[in-house]
C-alpha cells in the first residue's frame, strides 16, 4: 500500500485498540474502512488526523532549497542545481516560491 496507508493491524496499534474493534467499528459504520480491489481492510493517515481530532490542519513548514558552489567560476553548476531542485520540487508537488 502507499506510505499513507495503513493495514488494520497497524491502524490498530496507532490508535490504541485491537483489530476487533475496529472490524466491529467498520461494520458499524463508527470508522469503515477502505477497501483493496481484494476486499482487504485498509486505513487512510487522514483517517487517523480525523480520529484524533486533527482535521483541517493547515501544514505550516516551510521547504527550504539549500544549493551551494565553492568558487565563483562554479556559478553555472549553482543555476543548474537550483534548476534540479526546483524541478524536483516540481515534480514531487511541493510548494515553492
Amino acid at each position: 500500500m502507499g506510505n499513507n496507508n495503513y493495514k488494520p493491524k497497524e491502524f490498530a496499534e496507532l490508535i490504541g485498540v485491537s483489530v476487533k474493534t475496529l472490524q466491529r467499528w467498520d461494520n458499524d459504520s463508527k470508522l469503515k474502512a477502505y477497501r483493496t480491489p481484494t476486499n482487504r481492510r485498509y486505513y487512510t493517515y487522514e483517517q487517523y488526523l480525523k480520529y484524533i481530532g486533527k482535521t483541517n490542519i493547515e501544514d505550516k513548514r516551510k521547504v527550504v532549497i539549500y544549493t551551494r558552489v565553492s568558487t565563483s567560476n562554479q556559478k553555472d553548476d549553482l543555476k543548474n542545481q537550483v534548476d534540479f531542485l526546483r524541478q524536483y520540487a516540481n515534480a514531487e508537488s511541493i510548494k515553492t516560491k
